[in-house]
């Protein structure tokens, strides 16, 4: 047969699948400008849902980063991603792209769910899948009615429901301290356009509280750190994605008071609260002998008690010297993964620490640009042809 008559949309459509979806995510986004049957392959469920599988079984680490070099004109984003537990380690897989503000505001980065990620910068929201370079602006964040000179304080939430296959963004918009006006707002993405999806619906929370963390979606539900506005409390938010229902979950009295500096983190299969700065060299509180110890409060999914650790990694001062580094998580069984919160000196490194061996490895980032900084580090970022 001669090949330069093959025809690849005579194959039945299965095996068109499958071929494509063998095809890095760059790829695709090229194959979608190739061809309209391609593209309207591509966009399916039935191809996306499959796609999306496999790549998480190939998570990536991603880091976002913000770079202001004023005295060039420059405000722009960086969104550099790696394989995370592939050989190489850290430098296998590289995707990197940039947006400018207008594109990528990151007042608030979002954890990846399923490929996206939810910024925000203002009253504007973006959902991003940077894997791909797509963005899609939502509407402006409804404004709330303030009086003259009142501050306000304005926090998004991102989360997926898997019943209806839809992303879903919740809004907290509150005035001042958030004891006094404060609204609920929620905003549903589809797989279609802008216009497809619903405008945003105010929803109500029967429990009085403001936000103070950032957020982690696990199980079909959004964790936040807050403060009771009626008891003054510190405690963690439970909102169920699907329902739109609220939950308080209590902490224990150890915990006096959770601030910004506070996060959730996945910790295998449980979540786990950590203060990032808590000691001056991160988290990690340095011994005599260099032995690092940070302390984790651990809520048991099944039983849903707290309960504190405290970790100790040997070598930490000569692996990691004096810089800043934080605790974002765990990968897979063993794995506790370690990130700076800002650039060393144009260098960005990762450390990975084994649970039960304790066993310490560096790896630096290959191909991250001189002069960013204040890089936030995501794990279990997958590719998605969300968007595309």
């Amino acid at each position: 047969m001669d090949s330069s008559s093959f025809d690849f949309e005579s194959l039945p459509e299965d095996l068109q699948m499958q071929i494509l979806s063998r095809l890095p995510l760059k790829s695709l986004v090229t194959c979608i400008c190739v061809s309209k049957k391609w593209a309207s392959l591509i966009r399916t469920k039935a191809f996306r849902d499959p796609y999306l599988h496999q790549s998480m079984t190939r998570p990536r680490v991603l880091f976002v980063a913000h770079d202001v070099r004023t005295h060039q004109n420059k405000d722009e984003a960086l969104f550099h991603s790696v394989y995370q537990e592939e050989e190489p380690l850290l430098s296998s897989g590289q995707q990197q792209i940039r947006a400018n503000e207008a594109e990528a505001p990151l007042d608030e980065v979002s954890q990846p769910i399923r490929g996206l990620i939810c910024l925000r910068g203002g009253t504007n929201v973006v959902i991003c899948n940077p894997g791909a370079k797509k963005f899609r602006r939502l509407p402006q964040i409804p404004q709330i009615q303030r009086p003259n000179g009142a501050s306000i304080t304005i926090r998004c939430f991102f989360g997926y429901d898997e019943s209806t296959d839809v992303f879903k963004v919740l809004c907290i918009t509150q005035l001042g301290d958030g004891k006094r006006t404060k609204e609920f707002h929620v905003y549903t993405v589809t797989g279609g356009s802008v216009e497809e999806d619903s405008p945003w619906r105010r929803i109500t929370c029967n429990h009085d509280h403001s936000p103070v963390t950032q957020g982690l979606f696990k199980g079909g539900f959004l964790y936040y750190g807050a403060q009771s506005n009626i008891s003054d409390k510190s405690l963690v938010m439970s909102f169920n994605v699907s329902s739109e229902d609220f939950t308080v979950i209590e902490l224990p009295e150890d915990i006096v008071q959770l601030d910004h500096r506070w996060k959730l983190v996945n910790y295998y299969k449980d979540i786990a609260l950590v203060n990032d700065s808590d000691f001056k060299t991160g988290i990690v509180d340095i011994y005599d002998d260099g032995i690092g110890c940070f302390v984790l409060w651990v809520r048991k999914e099944i039983s849903g008690d707290w309960g504190i650790e405290n970790i100790e990694i040997p070598q930490w001062l000569e692996t990691v010297e004096h810089h800043m580094f934080v605790f974002n998580g765990t990968i897979g069984k063993t794995k506790l993964v370690f990130a700076p919160y800002c650039s060393l000196e144009g260098q960005i490194f990762v450390v990975y620490c084994h649970k039960d061996t304790k066993n310490l490895r560096r790896f630096e980032i290959e191909g991250m640009v001189d002069g960013y900084y204040n890089v936030r580090t995501f794990l279990n970022h997958v590719d998605s042809t969300w968007l595309i």
